[in-house]
């Protein structure tokens, strides 16, 4: 039996351990929310053919999962973005959804995974076909920018207008355990038979401290295989480049290429899409010699960037395509000159192939593919011996 005496002291003990309880849980409270405008319309408007955006104040940091966007019909599709601010305007794209065809009316939810900061940010959407939008004739700082083709949103946001209207557009953060995944550039262009590279940026939240497996789920242009590396991340926050390589015959797409990232504790998955285009090479002919046993491509440019500079691809091919033969079986020579500016770097290039070849046995016209984007001159000098 406790006795009598005891009981001031165990009082004391147990309002001790609630309040440490009490404290701890305080700690641990995470709070996911809503933010943006919750609310429907109540007018609607075909805003095909621009870009509009709200500004919209994130109370806490956490990870943006998802931003849901009122389509009031159908007849068309949608997609939307997020953009830094300047205070008056949007500044540079944060992230990107991939198009989603409106088959219902409501609220299109649209999948993210970003860590933002606490402060303001622009959501923005842009429509293709007879979808109406719903917006509130005040309440909002929406800016809006023609974008006259529906697609990629651009990396910076270009001069528009204000006005004071509201869309119906929100975004899901969760602050709780978790990570995000987002790509840097979201959409790339390339020649055709050059690799195409995106950095995989990782991050955590809410002291998430699980591994990350990364793999390609769909989207890779046909005949070729995307790779990460590396394939799983346990430390936040880090990057990851995912390698997409194409063919001199890989058409123009766009590609969409899904990336799946994943965690088996605590269980969590996340998805990230990136845009490839791929351009078409340039065909050069020459005259091969029926003796000729060697052919020798000389691709001369000059580029000024940040980063790495864009490289070309050379492929021959003989009369109606056979043989085709590309760089991986050839003596491969590259110079490069770097001046520094600042953090601007100006290269200067010298890339040549040297394909050996089997003697035709009579004179003959063989093509030279070049394959090489992001430059705005060059030039292609071929020897055959």
């Amino acid at each position: 039996m406790i006795k009598l005496r005891n009981f001031p002291r165990l009082s004391l003990i147990l309002v001790v351990l609630v309040l440490l309880l009490g404290v701890v849980q305080v700690e641990r409270v995470w709070a996911d929310y809503e933010w943006g405008q919750t609310s429907i319309g109540p007018n609607t408007y075909n805003w095909a053919g621009w870009i509009i955006s709200n500004r919209f104040q994130a109370s806490q940091s956490g990870t943006l999962t998802s931003i849901s966007l009122y389509c009031a019909s159908t007849g068309g599709s949608a997609r939307v973005a997020i953009y830094g601010d300047t205070g008056s305007a949007p500044s540079s794209l944060l992230a990107e959804s991939t198009s989603h065809s409106i088959s219902a009316t409501g609220w299109e939810s649209f999948s993210f995974s970003l860590s933002l900061t606490s402060g303001y940010y622009w959501l923005a959407a842009q429509w293709s076909g007879s979808v109406q939008a719903a917006y509130a004739t005040s309440g909002g700082t929406m800016y809006c920018i023609s974008q006259p083709t529906y697609g990629a949103f651009p990396a910076t946001a270009p001069s528009g207008f204000s006005a004071g209207y509201v869309m119906s557009i929100k975004g899901f953060i969760t602050t709780g355990v978790d990570f995000s995944i987002t790509a840097t550039p979201p959409s790339w262009s390339v020649g055709a038979g050059v690799t195409a590279l995106y950095t995989l940026n990782l991050a955590a939240s809410g002291g998430f401290t699980g591994t990350v497996s990364l793999s390609v789920v769909s989207g890779s242009p046909p005949g070729v295989t995307s790779t990460i590396a590396p394939n799983s991340i346990n430390t936040f926050p880090n990057t990851a480049t995912l390698s997409v390589p194409t063919l001199i015959t890989t058409g123009s797409g766009p590609f969409s290429i899904v990336v799946n990232a994943s965690c088996t504790s605590p269980a969590k998955w996340h998805t990230v899409t990136v845009t490839l285009t791929v351009s078409p090479p340039t065909s050069y002919s020459f005259n091969v010699k029926a003796t000729a046993t060697q052919v020798v491509v000389t691709l001369t440019y000059s580029w000024s960037g940040s980063g790495s500079p864009p490289s070309g691809s050379i492929t021959i091919t003989g009369p109606g395509a056979t043989p085709i033969l590309s760089e991986s079986g050839a003596v491969v020579y590259d110079r490069t000159s770097v001046a520094v500016s600042g953090s601007t770097n100006t290269y200067s290039i010298i890339h040549r192939a040297t394909f050996t070849i089997t003697a035709p046995g009579s004179a003959q016209t063989w093509t030279a593919l070049i394959s090489l984007s992001g430059v705005t001159s060059y030039n292609v000098a071929i020897e055959v011996s």
